[in-house]
């Protein structure tokens, strides 16, 4: 019975010697294979997660076991195809280069469904609509008329004729209208009984309110109007290089608000205007003797060069942008010149930190986030990453699912490109009503657009209904920090 229980111990002592140090190996992300010279190899992981989740995953044309989100482990170095599929939903295909050591996540993959889910809105024709930008409002138009104007409230699914019955302005006809961001407050320059008027339109009412305020605009049309807050106390417009502010309560004109400017932008209750050595500051309801200069230096002459007028938008208290008549885009972060010529709008997402920006047959990303300064001879700066070249007549660009890809309008069809490096997939979502334009937003994840044949109001959903941001963190954060140390 001794020698047995001797016999045992070491048989078991010799599976511990030898097992032992393999699962130490296997867990620090090691398995043997006769194909390397030492027997074992250093592996590397792929990290899946999709939208909506449960999806099945191929690689290298071998089914695994289990679905998103999903981390797979101990692959050896290569090159793999891996598929993700769910049914109803278009299939996901990416080839993936997998390195000793390191993990390649796609931690953002947004199925979309085979037939799209679309909703009729209102079965009426419409020609376009406009997106009033940061607000739940769309407008509608049938024609330039403004009785053929409607109010859309895409979170309640509601819409309102902007003008009231037997208004006495059925007859006139938009010439141009003008928006600011996150303010339901619109400006509509019109012909009506062979006068220009300006009437100024708050569409969060029950029943949108309209007051002519054209006695202001005695000087007639300027090159730039803009204003702050849901309903603006002041209106500031560019002649010229002279600043115009405009007292919506007490209908006065300051003529010389600010002079010999080359471009102004509003934050937060103050004008920030650009001279040819510095950028001042004023209080909306400022005398113009109190100006305040916030930068100074002849660095500026240099920067904004072209002649002409400039754009300047506020992203956030630190981010600037500044928009140049030929489409030149500046910033206020190295390297500073950004876009020479030839932008024709870009669009912020909701942190403020990104934008996503368009040239006719490009479209571009610029992180401007904060990082750590690396130690180089030169302060690094954000860099555009060109996400796509081959467009063909780009107007419109949204980001989608926390700007892990971008919805854009390429002529009358919608396109749909994810934004990671090593997955710049495009997709085709749908056509829209010839020269109309589209809205996306990812509170409600769906976008709004008048369907081609009928020009009927139609949304279509681009995230899950039901889903929300609140509370999502990657699940490859808290699953591979561990296994890669």
């Amino acid at each position: 019975m001794l020698i047995l229980r001797k016999i045992l111990f070491y048989i078991f002592a010799s599976v511990y010697l030898v097992l032992c140090p393999l699962i130490i190996l296997y867990a620090l992300g090691y398995i043997f294979t006769p194909k390397v010279e030492e027997g074992f190899a250093k592996t590397g992981l792929i990290h899946l997660e999709t939208l909506p989740e449960g999806a099945s995953i191929s690689i290298a044309n071998k089914h695994s076991a289990e679905k998103t989100p999903a981390t797979i482990r101990n692959l050896l170095a290569g090159k793999y195809e891996i598929r993700i599929s769910l049914r109803g939903y278009r299939p996901w295909i990416q080839k993936v280069v997998v390195e000793p050591g390191k993990a390649v996540a796609f931690d953002k993959v947004l199925l979309i469904r085979e037939r799209l889910q679309k909703k009729t809105l209102i079965q009426e024709s419409f020609a376009n609509l406009f997106p009033v930008s940061g607000t739940r409002f769309l407008l509608l138009m049938k024609s330039k008329k403004i009785k053929d104007f409607f109010v859309f409230d895409w979170k309640s699914e509601a819409s309102r004729p902007l003008l009231s019955e037997g208004s006495p302005l059925e007859d006139a006809e938009l010439s141009r209208f003008y928006m600011s961001k996150q303010s339901p407050f619109v400006l509509l320059q019109v012909k009506w009984n062979n006068a220009v008027k300006f009437l100024g339109c708050q569409l969060d009412k029950e029943k949108p309110e309209i007051k002519d305020i054209s006695r202001l605009f005695l000087k007639g049309e300027p090159s730039e109007i803009r204003w702050e807050g849901g309903a603006p106390d002041y209106l500031f417009a560019a002649y010229g290089d002279h600043l115009y502010r405009f007292d919506l309560e007490k209908m006065i004109v300051f003529p010389n608000f600010l002079k010999k400017i080359q471009g102004f932008g509003l934050y937060k209750g103050k004008v920030y205007a650009l001279r040819s050595f510095s950028i001042v500051r004023l209080n909306f309801n400022a005398k113009t003797s109190q100006e305040t200069v916030v930068e100074k230096g002849s660095f500026l002459e240099n920067l904004f060069h072209e002649s002409g007028h400039y754009k300047i938008d506020f992203l956030s208290r630190n981010t600037i942008c500044f928009l140049g008549k030929n489409g030149a885009l500046l910033a206020n972060v190295l390297p500073y010149r950004f876009i020479e010529e030839g932008l024709k709008g870009y669009q912020e997402d909701a942190a403020g930190k990104k934008i996503v920006f368009w040239q006719d047959e490009k479209l571009g990303i610029l992180d401007f986030s904060r990082s750590e300064r690396r130690r180089e001879i030169f302060e690094p700066g954000p860099e555009i990453d060109w996400a796509l070249n081959d467009g063909t007549m780009i107007e419109q660009a949204y980001f989608v699912y926390d700007a892990s890809h971008v919805l854009f309008r390429d002529q009358d069809e919608v396109m749909m490109l994810a934004l990671r490096r090593g997955d710049r997939s495009l997709q085709k979502i749908v056509k829209l009503f010839r020269n109309s334009s589209m809205f996306y937003s990812d509170d409600t994840g769906r976008l709004f657009y008048l369907e081609p044949n009928t020009g009927y109001l139609t949304s279509t959903e681009i995230l899950p209904e039901g889903f929300s941001f609140s509370g999502v963190l990657s699940e490859f954060e808290k699953e591979t920090k561990e296994v890669l140390k």
